[in-house]
């Protein structure tokens, strides 16, 4: 798993690859939380682009960090192009309340 920040216009882009499980759900939510919270626009895209697998404790990072930046008055959206990714997201009702797109350019619009 690596994960990597960047900032693209005033949204705080959080990029993972690689499988998000259990072993790196704390790593991910602990840096992305001290992101989140410096960061002063709260506008977060979660990039899943190059995720290759993930199990329920990546949709409890994802839940995690909607439930931070929605009490910090900020937005969140998903990137994942995976259809696969796509699926467990659906299932696990992340589309009702949080919007995906396909690419990073059409979530930054």
């Amino acid at each position: 798993m690596k994960l990597n920040f960047s900032n693209e216009k005033d949204f705080l882009i959080m990029s993972i690859s690689g499988e998000i499980d259990h072993r790196y759900a704390i790593q991910i939510r602990n840096e992305a939380d001290r992101k989140i919270v410096t960061y002063p626009d709260k506008k977060l895209i979660v990039d899943l682009t190059d995720v290759t697998f993930m199990d329920s404790s990546a949709i409890g990072v994802i839940i995690g960090r909607y439930k931070l930046v929605m009490s910090l008055g900020g937005s969140i959206a998903i990137v994942s192009s995976n259809d696969t990714l796509a699926r467990i997201l659906d299932m696990s009702g992340i589309r009702k309340i949080i919007p995906i797109y396909p690419t990073l350019a059409d979530a930054i619009r």
